[in-house]
């Protein structure tokens, strides 16, 4: 064990009386000492010329631009709830505005008749009903039908021919029949921005 690699170690063909705890000591601090040492410092490796260096790799936007960019999302989507919201009521508004008048025109004179004997007391002798002729047209057949009011009613043309009512009298008492009325109050009640589509 002549070899100076071994030479820090315990020899075993000798009589050494050095205690193990005082070797290893020893070892330990011939370990620290080589650690202490500063290493030979190897030759820094060549800077490679800028062409050979990769380009930066892209991570993408950063937190703070997608947070910019979910908040102009939502602003978005916000908006086109909101036309949507709109349009979905201004098409509903129109058509229900140029739908009613004309069921109106086809069935109103039915649901007339069919609520003028609940109205009306049966002991009124005399009905009084007031409409454009072309209503009186239509609820003449349907009064003429009804037992209840069949020879009490007296149709009488409305003063103006364009009145869209209907006015039920008699002597105790009246009601008036008003669609359209009824028609513009709902689509007031909807949006009250909106007025009547004229045609």
């Amino acid at each position: 064990m002549s070899s100076a690699l071994l030479s820090n170690l315990p020899r075993f063909d000798r009589d050494d009386q050095t205690h193990p705890a005082e070797q290893l000591r020893r070892m330990l601090g011939q370990m620290q000492a080589a650690a202490a040492r500063p290493a030979a410092t190897a030759p820094a490796p060549e800077v490679a010329a800028e062409e050979d260096v990769p380009p930066a790799e892209d991570l993408g936007p950063s937190l703070s631009e997608v947070g910019n960019l979910i908040t102009q999302l939502s602003a978005t989507l916000t908006r086109i709830e909101c036309e949507a919201r709109d349009q979905s009521m201004q098409v509903t508004q129109a058509l229900a505005a140029r739908l009613f008048p004309e069921l109106s025109r086809e069935f109103l004179a039915e649901e007339i008749a069919r609520h003028l004997p609940n109205l009306v007391p049966a002991s009124v002798p005399s009905i009084e009903i007031r409409a454009r002729q072309e209503m009186l047209d239509k609820l003449e057949p349907i009064v003429a039908r009804e037992t209840s009011l069949s020879g009490r009613c007296k149709l009488i043309p409305a003063d103006s021919k364009d009145e869209p009512r209907v006015f039920v009298s008699w002597k105790t008492g009246g009601v008036t029949f008003d669609f359209e009325g009824l028609l513009a109050a709902c689509l007031t009640h909807l949006d009250p921005s909106h007025t009547m589509i004229e045609e």
